[in-house]
């Protein structure tokens, strides 16, 4: 698990004025809405007592911790203490991490790092597809996230784009090619989807159509990516790292056309999935270029001291005390440099690595 990376947290859609827990990272984080509808991601931790703040509610540009209704504005400052008299200044260290946070396609972004921006890696460039249908979903994996990566970032997955009933076989992939980039990498080839099912009105199969052949693109971006394009129907999964162990895969289908109605078209794709995890949780992980990439440009990441160290978290930290991966302001503005309670994450040494 890495930091100083954009992670995609949630989509849009998820994200309201109610403020919402995701864990990632083995981190956990409140997002919620500004009033003039921007997202906003904090820690989720109330430097008071702990107190989730995700159990609270917003008020016009703050969030308010459920436990002793301390209030905190976007830049995770505390501006009001109610059990203070009104004219008792709020402390310095009554504030909570606060990470840059944006929305594209469809996604909320946090940057979980406190580098500054000038030298953060880039968000993967997504493009509108020109999409009718777009059905979104997730699934969770009992399996370390790289490993889930690799499973799903070969040609073959990409047909999970397509409109339609499949017979459950795998298509067949050939021509594949490869290249690199400098934060992943990408697969071409040549995919034909398995057989079309077409039924009767009452639902009986009828018969099987072949279908034909179509490029298929299949690219990965650091830190959790994987986008997908079969003919011109488009899809994109992000695999957020619960902790060591355990991985929630997002994912997004736009298609520009498609007869299927969305909540049929969530179904197959959720059995689709589950068809896979035998493969994805207890085989090991292929070696094709993109998982060669990853492991490559994770192993730079954590030279350059970006790696968590999710198993002392869980050895010396676990019920002890709370760490925090560090936002940009740890760095940025001197003079908070002694008002942070929460102590930072540990990062795995390099030559541990």
């Amino acid at each position: 698990m890495l930091k100083n990376f954009w992670w995609p947290l949630a989509f849009s859609s998820e994200v309201s004025r109610k403020p919402i827990r995701v864990t990632a990272l083995q981190e956990e984080f409140v997002a919620y809405r500004l009033p003039d509808g921007r997202a906003n991601v904090l820690s989720d931790l109330c430097v008071h007592r702990g107190g989730a703040l995700s159990d609270g509610w917003t008020q016009e540009d703050r969030i308010v911790c459920p436990y002793h209704g301390w209030e905190f504005r976007a830049d995770g400052a505390c501006v009001r203490i109610p059990a203070n008299p009104p004219d008792a200044p709020v402390p310095r260290k009554a504030r909570v991490d606060a990470y840059p946070t944006v929305e594209q396609m469809g996604w909320v972004w946090a940057f979980l790092g406190d580098i500054p921006a000038a030298e953060r890696p880039p968000m993967p460039t997504l493009q509108d597809a020109g999409a009718a249908t777009i059905v979104t979903g997730a699934i969770s994996w009992r399996a370390p996230y790289e490993q889930v990566i690799a499973h799903l970032a070969e040609p073959a997955v990409a047909a999970l784009a397509l409109d339609g009933e499949f017979v459950a076989e795998a298509p067949r992939v050939g021509d594949v090619s490869s290249a690199l980039s400098d934060w992943g990498a990408r697969l071409m080839a040549t995919l034909t989807p398995p057989d079309r099912v077409e039924r009767s009105l009452l639902g009986l199969m009828k018969k099987r159509m072949p279908c034909a052949p179509c490029e298929a693109l299949v690219a990965f971006h650091m830190p959790c990516i994987t986008l997908y394009r079969a003919g011109d129907d488009h899809m994109m999964m992000a695999h957020l790292p619960v902790d060591a162990q355990t991985t929630v895969t997002k994912w997004m289908v736009a298609r520009k056309s498609g007869q299927t109605e969305p909540p049929i078209a969530h179904q197959r794709m959720t059995a689709a999935l589950e068809r896979m995890r035998p493969q994805v949780e207890g085989q090991p992980s292929p070696q094709h270029p993109i998982a060669q990439a990853f492991v490559r440009l994770r192993d730079e990441a954590i030279a350059r001291g970006w790696g968590i160290d999710a198993h002392l978290i869980q050895a010396e930290y676990a019920n002890i005390k709370a760490v925090v991966i560090p936002s940009p302001a740890r760095r940025e503005v001197p003079e908070l440099a002694a008002a942070w309670v929460m102590k930072e994450a540990p990062t795995i040494k390099p030559r541990d690595a």
